[in-house]
């Protein structure tokens, strides 16, 4: 089995309702976020999968979030944009791309970080 991973930026602002001031008004994140995949085998080319076109689309699905509020932005328009909620969505849209081979994506800081993992 092999698994790659890349990484990249995300910088947005957000408000979770229901902690305190700090938390519940719009405030500023550049968080990380993290895709890793797995294969069973290697291309003709030697690769599991091209880091290119995976970090790409990862970019792309990120591009609609950048520097934006996320709440004003489905799904969190109606889910709080969470670290997990966060990382569930980009589990969605980057398995539409790769079916089958994303199996976690994680989002945080260094310090602090929330995972999810395809069922």
């Amino acid at each position: 089995m092999f698994e790659v991973e890349v990484t990249a930026q995300l910088k947005f602002t957000h408000y979770l309702e229901g902690f305190d001031k700090e938390i519940s008004t719009p405030h500023e994140h550049i968080w990380f976020v993290t895709v890793t995949a797995a294969t069973a085998s290697l291309d003709r080319r030697g690769i599991s999968i091209d880091f290119l076109g995976f970090r790409d689309t990862l970019t792309e699905v990120l591009a609609p979030c950048q520097d934006k509020l996320l709440n004003d932005l489905a799904p969190f328009d109606k889910n709080p944009p969470t670290a997990e909620n966060i990382a569930r969505m980009v589990a969605g849209k980057m398995s539409s791309s790769y079916p089958d081979l994303v199996k976690t994506v994680t989002v945080g800081s260094a310090q602090e970080r929330a995972r999810y993992i395809l069922p």
